[in-house]
């Protein structure tokens, strides 16, 4: 046991010896046997010898029959050839998957709306399922939760309205989006809305709050001391999440809230030459979106099945409180050149051919704004998909694949790009499977119902079953779309996932034939380039804009998020012009995202290897040093930031940078100890997988982020004032962000986080020892 211990710490292979070694070495003297034992011992050998070479032969009969080596985990070369079938397995995955496929699925799962707990959302579910089981997976069921939804009232709708003293409207804005071609020219599609927020009628002086960040309601407080009790507020589309628009006017005590898409994020060449005619959002478009948070409202933390005990809706943990409705930019041109007041900054003008004012009210103060939202709730049935191919040797290791399947119209970008993928790698590993080529671990397929409304879907089936994905589950892949534009991959990580995800990329083909650069991974590190690491560019904190949230930061699943996209540099807008309006049609997705449809192609390839990848290979190509080393870059900048001021306040530095610095050795020390390692000992081998991927784990902590218990993991958690993105180590962020720009007096709260956060570390470090007490 103590040379045992000694390879841990990275010592040569020659120098370690088995426990069967050891047995075999010690000296046990037994007298000598006598002369009639010897020949008992003869007659039971001759007896014996027989069967056990009946039992050999039948063992290389079913070795053989079984996939010879490549099933083996014992035989010195297995190592190697299991690597080279894996590689013709990566070849027949590239090969066999066909966008032909995938624009047919694509097709036909644009047929009509998909908006959560509606018939047609029902429908698709249903018939993807039928196809995973055409395909050859193992299982396919059908995981139905009820819970909490919001629908706008299509016989009452919501407007906005520019009304006078005695009450006659001046303006109404308009209910629908005008067809713009023939996919979407359907009659019975649900009108625009924002799902959660309440049902109201608010009245009063409108105040333009540019993107509504909390910086912006705090310059208007503070610099031109505007109070923003029983006013409307007009915010426009972009930077964050727009539940966090509605929270932040809540927290400045708004009546009402009104979004919209500047032309500024969805039309920035001010062209009149938009859809159908480019990507550009007309006048005329939308974006609906919910502004709840995540999961089922009447269920909080426990899965929303048959048997839950449920919440009165009043009882329920529905933070948004005043009305909000979303409408175009044709419409809110109406609005915004009416105000008066004071004269918007030059970094809040939009496109818009108006004097861009803030207010508080109009030029005409006998006119006012009034807000009409006639939401209702509504308790009903959403579904997932889920698909299993069990795996030959470790079947009780997932690897999950997501991505979702409602939509707010017709989704040709937003989830369905991803959706019809996601099936088409159903139909060829199902191939695989038939003709006996099964991975190692086992693969799950997952398609969620829900997500537009909240991640509803996954995070109800997280709750389901965290017990067991806290300890089985290997990693989760998240495409919620595969391409919204072409110029180059983008992908959020687990740090260690990071080089499995580049390993997989080195694999699959440009998907421009055009290009000098071979791999996807080239031209990946050409166009997208990480900071000076010479690496292709990546990002750690995932934030919550969609379905990886639960399993990366409440199971603590190591996660990864990733799509085909835009340049942000040539297009600097938060998401695609046409984004959850009535125009991501079929038409659209093949005219201008991918008329080739090689990208959605190498999504596909991308996923399809990746996933395989993390299945079957022997020992998993996690490098813990990359979390070690990002742990340690925020640290360093926390005391770039802040060392100063936390040193007047003894906040402990010391301890955390210590253990920071003992995460980092241990990281070194394990990734030393598993390079030396033997892939041919099954134990050791799934022994250290275990650790790599309980590493994540060591960073949830059941409290959860102060003020937001749904948030575990205390380095990667979304913002608290930006839900799509996230923060590292958001506890001191957004404490230290009350500090210093609301003059809260946190202190005991910030040195309780620096705790948490010293603590989780060393947690960590320690987890990675042989020992680890």
């Amino acid at each position: 046991m103590a040379n045992r211990a000694r390879q841990r710490k990275g010592t040569s292979e020659t120098e370690t010896m088995t426990e069967y070694q050891l047995l075999h070495e010690m000296d046990f003297r037994n007298p000598e046997p006598s002369k009639s034992k010897l020949c008992q011992v003869l007659k039971v050998m001759l007896l014996v010898c027989p069967c056990l070479a009946v039992g050999v032969f039948i063992g290389w009969l079913s070795f053989r029959n079984s996939g010879g080596s490549q099933n083996c985990q014992i035989q010195p070369n297995s190592d190697q050839q299991h690597q080279h079938d894996m590689e013709n397995t990566f070849k027949r995955i590239m090969n066999d998957l066909a966008k032909e496929n995938i624009i047919s699925n694509l097709r036909n799962y644009t047929g009509r709306q998909r908006l959560s707990g509606t018939d047609g959302v029902h429908e698709l579910g249903r018939h993807i399922a039928q196809q995973w089981r055409d395909h050859g997976l193992d299982k396919v069921e059908v995981t139905p939760y009820e819970v909490l939804l919001s629908y706008p009232n299509t016989t009452d709708p919501n407007k906005v309205q520019i009304v006078l003293d005695n009450g006659t409207a001046v303006f109404t804005s308009t209910f629908v989006e005008k067809p713009l071609d023939p996919d979407g020219n359907q009659t019975d599609i649900i009108p625009p809305y924002n799902s959660f927020a309440p049902a109201g009628i608010v009245q009063g002086d409108l105040v333009y709050v540019n993107y509504g960040q909390i910086e912006d309601f705090m310059f208007l407080k503070n610099n031109l001391s505007i109070n923003f009790t029983n006013k409307i507020v007009i915010a426009r589309y972009g930077k964050i999440f727009r539940g966090d628009k509605v929270l932040n006017a809540q927290r400045f005590n708004a009546s009402g809230v009104i979004l919209y898409s500047d032309p500024a994020d969805v039309n920035i060449n001010g062209t009149s030459d938009t859809y159908p005619h480019s990507w550009w959002m007309p006048d005329t478009g939308v974006q609906r979106g919910t502004v709840g948070g995540d999961g089922d409202y009447l269920t909080p933390f426990y899965p929303a099945r048959e048997y839950a005990h449920r919440l009165a809706v009043d009882k329920s943990i529905i933070n948004i409180k005043i009305p909000c409705h979303p409408i175009g930019y044709g419409d809110a041109i109406h609005f915004l050149r009416e105000l008066g007041g004071h004269v918007a900054p030059d970094t809040w003008k939009g496109k818009l051919n108006i004097t861009y004012m803030i207010g508080p009210g109009f030029i005409n103060t006998t006119r006012k704004v009034k807000l009409t939202v006639n939401n209702y709730l509504k308790v009903v049935t959403v579904e997932n998909i889920i698909g299993i191919i069990k795996g030959k040797v470790e079947p009780d290791r997932y690897v999950l694949l997501g991505n979702h399947h409602d939509a707010w119209v017709f989704g040709a970008i937003d989830p369905l790009s991803g959706t019809a993928a996601l099936t088409e790698i159903t139909r060829v590993m199902g191939e695989m499977i038939k003709s006996g080529i099964r991975p190692r671990r086992t693969i799950v397929f997952c398609t969620w119902g829900g997500e537009e409304v909240g991640l509803i879907g996954s995070t109800e089936w997280v709750e389901e079953y965290m017990k067991v994905l806290y300890e089985r589950a290997v990693a989760y892949i998240n495409v919620d779309y595969a391409v919204d534009y072409t110029d180059y991959l983008m992908a959020g990580t687990s740090p260690l996932l990071q080089d499995p995800l580049y390993q997989a990329a080195k694999i699959i083909p440009n998907p421009d034939p055009t290009s000098p650069y071979r791999t996807l991974y080239d031209i990946w590190n050409k166009t997208n380039p990480g900071n000076g690491t010479g690496e292709p560019s990546i990002y750690y904190s995932l934030g919550s804009g969609s379905d990886m949230a639960a399993f990366y930061e409440r199971a603590g699943v190591p996660s990864i998020d990733m799509w085909y996209s835009y340049d942000f540099k040539k297009w600097n807008i938060i998401s695609y012009p046409l984004y959850h309006s009535a125009y991501e049609t079929f038409h659209m997705y093949t005219a201008f995202i991918d008329p080739s449809f090689n990208y959605t192609l190498t999504m596909a390839r991308l996923w399809g290897v990746l996933s395989w990848k993390l299945a079957d290979e022997f020992l998993l190509s996690f490098d813990v040093r990359r979390y070690a080393k990002a742990v340690a870059d925020v640290i360093n900048t926390f005391k770039i930031q802040y060392g100063t001021l936390w040193n007047e306040q003894s906040v402990n530095i010391a301890a955390l940078d210590s253990a920071s610095s003992n995460f980092t050795l241990a990281a070194h020390n394990f990734y030393d100890y598993v390079r030396t390692l033997d892939k041919n000992d099954s134990l050791a081998v799934r022994m250290v997988n275990d650790k790599m991927i309980q590493l994540e784990r060591t960073f949830i902590d059941p409290e959860g982020v102060p003020g937001r218990p749904i948030y575990k993991h205390v380095m990667f958690a979304p913002s608290k004032f930006d839900s799509y993105t996230g923060s590292s180590f958001p506890g001191i962020v957004d404490t230290m962000f009350e500090i210093q720009h609301n003059n809260a007096n946190s202190w005991e709260l910030l040195k309780q986080q620096v705790y948490v956060v010293t603590y989780t570390i060393q947690s960590a470090a320690n987890s990675l020892d042989p020992i680890g007490l």
